[in-house]
């Protein structure tokens, strides 16, 4: 029932329709190019789609969202993103973002995702009554998550889904059955985004090693030494009223997945550092039926810890 911006977790979905529509492959090198957008930490440059997710490569992403938007559609550049943005929108739509998803509860948000028209209205200049020309320059921020864009942790969490589903999901629900009877039709329908299904496979590399790569963003999250794999994404969201948002989403195992989940926390800092080992600890329950005695400290860190200081 409440929107946020979804931060570096959004980075899937931009790649994704970039990758839909021909302008990287998995393999695209993009320079960390800090004149473009700041990057939150050093790491290793980025020579492909795994590393970037692996390192949350904020320029990179930049990148990414500028071939995928700026494709020479248009004789100018404000043409050009207007055009490309608006296809952009339609793509990330699909996804179940900026639309009620239709789960059985009421008072759902659609969130935001944000559309020409949205822009337009925003940059027109009412003391002139004349319209002001915008470019990518100007939205550059939906690239990482950040800027209008708005979602829900459902839709989150329904994000991880697809992915974990190569490319489909199915309307979220709350009521198993009614009577002898399974979920109604409308919960056993697969809906599938505008991404060819082939795609989606390259992404999962760099979300394990986000996990359990060496350096990975969400290595605070990793149950390997239960043997589980997992595939996740840290976000942190930037908030102008005090300490960011944590957030990080992920599924599990990799290859046979029975979970996906998204994790939230307030004015809580970096997603690494609060949002993914609170993840690790309910896909833990969920998966093992209990969490092991030796990592009660994560339990009351997470209930009673100060997410500024990370705990090692």
């Amino acid at each position: 029932m409440a929107t946020y911006p979804p931060g570096s977790v959004f980075k899937l979905v931009n790649e994704l329709v970039a990758l839909q529509l021909g302008v990287v492959t998995p393999n695209t090198a993009f320079e960390c190019n800090q004149r473009l957008v700041r990057c939150t930490h050093r790491h290793e440059p980025p020579r492909n789609v795994s590393i970037a997710i692996k390192q949350s490569c904020n320029p990179y992403f930049y990148q990414v969202m500028a071939a995928a938007v700026l494709r020479g559609q248009a004789p100018n550049k404000y043409a050009d993103t207007h055009i490309g943005l608006g296809q952009w929108q339609k793509m990330v739509k699909s996804f179940g973002l900026g639309e009620k998803l239709g789960v059985d509860m009421a008072q759902e948000k659609r969130g935001l995702i944000p559309s020409p028209e949205f822009y337009d209205k925003k940059f027109f200049d009412k003391k002139r009554n004349r319209q002001q020309r915008w470019s990518y320059r100007n939205v550059y921020s939906l690239s990482i998550g950040q800027g209008e864009i708005g979602i829900t942790g459902l839709q989150m969490a329904n994000v991880l889904a697809t992915i974990a589903n190569r490319g489909y999901y199915y309307t979220p629900h709350f009521v198993r059955g009614i009577g002898s009877g399974g979920p109604l039709p409308q919960f056993r329908e697969r809906h599938y985004t505008a991404v060819d299904t082939a795609l989606f496979k390259y992404l999962i590399p760099g979300m394990e090693m986000v996990v359990d790569g060496n350096g990975g963003t969400g290595e605070l999250a990793s149950l390997a030494q239960f043997g589980i794999s997992m595939a996740g994404k840290t976000g942190t969201v930037q908030n102008p009223q005090g300490y960011d948002h944590a957030t990080f989403a992920a599924f599990a195992p990799v290859h046979d997945p029975k979970i996906a989940i998204a994790v939230f926390i307030e004015n809580s800092g970096f997603g690494g550092t609060s949002a993914a080992p609170a993840a690790g600890l309910l896909i833990e329950k969920y998966l093992r039926g209990r969490v092991a005695p030796h990592r009660k400290r994560w339990e009351d860190w997470i209930m009673y810890g100060n997410f500024t200081k990370k705990l090692h």
